[in-house]
């Protein structure tokens, strides 16, 4: 069992400043505001939505855009520090003499421990000087594997596949709004909870397929009202996740063993779920006595995606020309 508590504000910063050096100001201060008030919910993690800095700034790019590490992020790293929590600012960075969408990782030490650059920049971003990054990372942290996406990025499932072979347990998805049922379906096949944070709403995607801790701006939903966020608005999404959780193949020429044994000799140390149509048990361990991987070295488990991998590679061995990708043309996960 690993308790996580993940905190994203939703934050629609204002836009009525011509100003870009005020612009990033206000936006900042905004941000800020948040985190002190972020402090009431012990987060492990707090996000914020795509572009959360220099937001509607692409335009400014020359102006608005700024390294990583860097100003900004120095003055986040303070409040990380405050907070003991991991923080995820996604902003324009400067790097050189090219610009990326992209979010820094900032540890609770306050240092930036990574940086995710949107693969996938629209067609408008790359005119506007958006470069596509090159690199799906996931880090190491006390609470799992913690992988990145940003807003497009959804629309292209190997991002989805590449980050559930690397073992994420925990993807933030800063966005602008796009492809939520795409990301539902990744959250269970590969096994992955997925804090979606937009600037008007913000939610949770679970392994199980389950929406949690939605809020945004409909009718009553409760927003932020004692901060002056300078014609900003902004709402507060809490969840308290168990990132010890994976998906299994029901395919697996095994499955049928592990399952009743899996049930027989860890069953009140685990919660198990079936999705028949979909060939995929979720596997969840509810006792901080009892890991997954210590469960899957004992059965000899699979994950989806490893029992794909076997069956792809059979594939290949019988028909040479098959469309399927070749493991040898992934990455290297």
């Amino acid at each position: 069992m690993r308790p996580t508590r993940v905190l994203s504000i939703a934050l629609h910063n204002p836009t009525d400043s011509d100003d870009p050096a005020e612009r990033v100001r206000i936006n900042l201060d905004n941000i800020t505001a948040l985190l002190e008030r972020a402090a009431t919910f012990d987060p492990d993690f707090v996000c914020l939505p795509e572009a959360a800095l220099q937001h509607a700034s692409n335009h400014l790019l020359d102006d608005v855009a700024q390294p990583i590490p860097g100003p900004a992020t120095e003055v986040i790293g303070e409040h990380a520090r405050a907070l003991d929590s991991y923080v995820l600012l996604p902003m324009y960075e400067r790097d050189g003499d090219s610009f990326y969408n992209a979010t820094a990782l900032v540890d609770p030490s306050g240092e930036v421990i990574g940086t995710y650059r949107k693969l996938a920049p629209t067609l408008g971003e790359m005119a506007a000087g958006i470069t596509p990054g090159e690199e799906v990372p996931v880090w190491d942290t006390p609470f799992g594997r913690v992988g990145i996406l940003i807003c497009w990025d959804a629309r292209y499932a190997e991002v989805g596949t590449e980050l559930g072979a690397k073992g994420a347990n925990l993807v933030f998805f800063p966005t602008h709004g796009t492809t939520h049922n795409q990301l539902r379906t990744w959250a269970q096949y590969h096994g992955y909870h997925v804090v979606s944070c937009d600037k008007n709403d913000a939610k949770v995607y679970t392994p199980r397929r389950e929406v949690t801790a939605e809020v945004g701006d409909n009718w009553k939903n409760p927003e932020v009202e004692d901060i002056d966020l300078h014609g900003g608005r902004a709402w507060l999404s809490f969840a308290e996740l168990n990132t010890d959780m994976k998906s299994y193949a029901k395919a697996s020429d095994t499955v049928w063993t592990w399952g009743k044994e899996v049930q027989r000799k860890y069953g009140g140390s685990v919660v198990l779920d079936v999705a028949p149509g979909d060939g995929v048990f979720v596997l969840e361990s509810i006792d901080e006595d009892v890991s997954l991987a210590d469960i899957e070295a004992d059965l000899e488990m699979e994950t989806t995606r490893g029992y794909e991998d076997r069956t792809r590679a059979r594939i290949h061995e019988t028909i040479e020309d098959s469309p399927l990708r070749r493991l040898d043309e992934w990455p290297d996960v």
